[in-house]
């Protein structure tokens, strides 16, 4: 599981940020999804964070479902899809 985002430069693959994602700190094990300019993570716990996608990378939003994800977080145009042990979620994006 990973518990540091890093954003790497593509061309040299030097290190742009690193650091832990401010509200989710978590074990994850889904993969990070990407859509809109956003970056969505779903850690272990049950919490989804929204990162401004870039070098610069930050914490948007977190929101806590309260139930453990192990599964990778699905984009179909304007939803987000995310999988706990209880439910499947939908939300719609903005």
């Amino acid at each position: 599981p990973f518990k540091r985002l890093t954003a790497y430069d593509p061309k040299d693959g030097k290190v742009l940020k690193q650091g832990r994602v401010e509200g989710a700190l978590d074990a994850y094990f889904a993969s990070p999804v990407a859509g809109d300019g956003k970056v969505y993570l779903a850690a272990k716990g049950g919490k989804v964070a929204v990162l401004k996608a870039g070098p610069e990378w930050e914490v948007m939003r977190v929101n806590d479902l309260d139930e453990e994800t192990w599964s990778t977080p699905a984009i179909d145009g304007a939803h987000l899809y995310v999988r706990t042990q209880a439910a499947v979620y939908c939300f719609g994006l903005q």
